[in-house]
């Protein structure tokens, strides 16, 4: 399967519950409904602290977000629906709400697994 990542800032205002919840309960529920070529969805939140002992800092994001396809067929019908005008605009008025759009950073990955 064909899978991007999107590493995703909150808003500063936001408490780590706050943008949780927001990106739960409206966010993505917005893009299942806009952009249902996505075959799995999934977010990760991160933690103040990084689970690796004796390594102290944060990071510069809150979420690491997972889309997946089943193929290149509905990769390339999100990147045709994404920048459709409507669908893009509901989905920038919906991050206003709990996300900093110009930080987010969108890559397409090649998933390798181990045996």
């Amino acid at each position: 399967m064909l899978k991007l990542i999107a590493l995703i800032k909150k808003q500063p205002q936001l408490s780590a519950d706050e943008f949780q919840a927001y990106y739960e309960t409206n966010h993505a529920p917005l893009v299942q409904r806009l952009l249902p070529m996505i075959v799995r969805y999934t977010r990760s939140y991160m933690p103040a602290e990084p689970a690796v002992t004796g390594k102290t800092g944060s990071t510069d994001f809150d979420a690491l977000t997972e889309l997946w396809f089943s193929g290149q067929e509905d990769l390339d019908a999100f990147w045709v629906r994404i920048r459709e005008s409507e669908v893009i605009a509901a989905i920038r008025a919906d991050e206003a709400n709990f996300l900093l759009s110009d930080r987010t950073l969108m890559y397409e990955v090649q998933e390798r697994l181990s045996d």
